[in-house]
């Protein structure tokens, strides 16, 4: 009987440790799988200003599988870049995207000058978003556009595939590169048959269909549209005919007064003064570069829903920098106005509320502190911008009450600064109101519009007495602006101070 006793004690020791292993287990596999990080997918293009997404309603451009990231994600209405020191916008914006730095606190100075000094070379301290995540266990992987440095991209990725390493090119023939750690560059190679996002899409699908690891993944495919030269195949030439383009309300035939860079590359690709045929060619072959860019972002996504990780996959789509095309008589971005300041953002993934449309202010460098929130990791001393997560989550309405725009123009030879060439603008938004300040030669011009009565930005209220506050009260936060983001900039002297102080605007000069 005893005997009995003993082997059922024995068994019900045995069923309990049993038991409890079990459940141990399942704990750790369950702790396991919430631990368990994200991979990240950021979409990026070139010049495409914010609502040229159908679903976002500003412009009549197809976008149906950028459509489909606003209806799954969270899509910011209010998203722009700081500004740039140079014609080459797209450069110090991505210098400041890859950082979470504003252009004025990046060194060397030629990161906010143009892409790079053949003597520097990239050579920055600064750490960079696919570098932290690298760090962090992620396997890091790009193609397309890289404007910022062979170094930068060294470091921040483990495997490159058809890099375009420069500024602008050709649509077709886009020379690239391929790199890996292991066995350093490649020589340059072409295809002179396939569009630039199609290269670059093929490079994505690629990774994606090869990928095997258990490690996360971040994916930085960065196209080259819709810039000019807009040379989209022709089945999307075709389905915009120039002369059904509906001409933006702001459409003018010239600026209304002289301003930074208004006879550089950008501005001379259409006659003066502008014509609606002409600017309809513009807005038409611009929206064909975008569909067909739409095109092959699809072809990505769906390599994503094949591969069995896109539920467990933030896709972050954005852009560069917005683009005038016939807006205040501009054709380029070297201003502060919405057309060119004005970037998309889109976020969607595990715990990103679906279809919802966000009005808060939020800017393009933005990018790498919010990343850190959605993926738990912590924000990096380094960041000088805000984490968004808690307003995407819904924890918050706003991260900022403000923001700032700046843009100065390169004033000509870096030994003989032309004021010919000079010039800048400097702009804060706050609430519906936005105050912009615009120095050329001797002459400072002010305007101030209220955006949510006047979204097209043509109804000057800095004369309206009824304004006079909402004026002051602006130029107080811009001042203080200014301050905050090492600006150097001096709103009393001749072009904001800089040609008493190149050397402060991050311009290089010799003795």
């Amino acid at each position: 009987m005893s005997n009995t006793k003993n082997l059922i004690r024995i068994f019900v020791l045995i069923l309990f440790v049993s038991v409890n292993s079990c459940k141990e287990k399942a704990e750790e596999k369950a702790v396991s799988e919430e631990k368990e990080m994200p991979n990240i997918l950021f979409l990026f293009t070139d010049d495409q200003r914010n609502g040229t997404i159908n679903e976002l309603h500003k412009y009549n451009v197809q976008t149906p599988n950028m459509d489909k990231l606003v209806k799954n994600g969270t899509a910011f209405t209010n998203s722009y870049i700081l500004g740039a020191t140079t014609a080459a916008v797209c450069s110090p914006s991505r210098a400041m995207l890859m950082t979470g730095r504003h252009y004025f606190n990046i060194e060397p100075n030629v990161y906010a000058q143009f892409a790079f000094d053949k003597e520097d070379k990239g050579k920055s301290d600064k750490l960079t978003f696919p570098e932290y995540f690298k760090a962090n266990g992620y396997t890091t992987f790009a193609t397309g556009k890289q404007h910022n440095g062979e170094q930068w991209v060294e470091r921040g990725f483990s495997n490159v595939k058809s890099a375009f390493l420069g500024g602008m090119t050709r649509h077709f023939g886009t020379k690239v590169k391929d790199y890996s750690p292991e066995t350093g560059w490649s020589e340059p190679y072409k295809n002179d048959k396939k569009f630039s996002s199609e290269v670059f899409a093929d490079a994505a699908v690629g990774f994606i269909d090869a990928y095997k690891q258990d490690k996360p993944f971040l994916m930085y495919v960065a196209f080259t549209a819709p810039h000019d030269p807009r040379t989209a195949p022709q089945e999307y030439h075709d389905m915009y005919p120039a002369a059904d383009i509906a001409l933006p309300e702001n459409f003018m035939p010239k600026h209304p007064f002289e301003l930074a860079d208004e006879k550089i590359r950008d501005e001379v690709l259409a006659p003066f003064p502008r014509t609606p045929e002409a600017i309809q060619k513009e807005i038409s072959d611009y929206y064909a570069m975008i569909t067909a860019t739409d095109t092959q972002i699809g072809r990505i996504l769906k390599a994503l829903e094949t591969s069995g990780k896109a539920e467990n996959t933030i896709i972050v789509l954005a852009g560069d920098n917005g683009l005038a095309l016939g807006q205040h008589g501009l054709l380029g971005k070297q201003n502060v106005y919405e057309h060119s300041v004005s970037v998309p953002m889109v976020f969607c993934g595990p715990n990103i509320p679906k279809n919802q449309k966000n009005n808060a202010l939020a800017y393009l460098h933005d990018i790498f502190p919010t990343l850190c929130g959605l993926t738990g990791l912590d924000i990096p001393e380094s960041i000088q911008t805000e984490d968004l997560t808690p307003v995407i989550t819904g924890e918050k309405e706003s991260v900022r009450e403000s923001m700032f725009y700046a843009y100065n123009s390169w004033p000509g030879e870096k030994t003989r600064p032309n004021i010919n060439n000079g010039g800048g603008h400097r702009a804060v938004r706050k609430g519906d109101f936005k105050l912009i300040v615009s120095a050329k030669k001797e002459v400072y011009t002010y305007q101030l519009f209220n955006l949510k009565n006047d979204p097209w930005e043509l109804v000057n209220l800095i004369d309206d007495e009824n304004y006079k506050d909402i004026k002051e009260d602006l130029q107080q936060e811009l001042e203080k602006l200014i301050k905050e983001v090492g600006d150097p900039a001096d709103l009393t002297k001749r072009e904001f101070g800089l040609f008493d102080n190149p050397e402060a605007y991050n311009f290089k000069t010799k003795k």
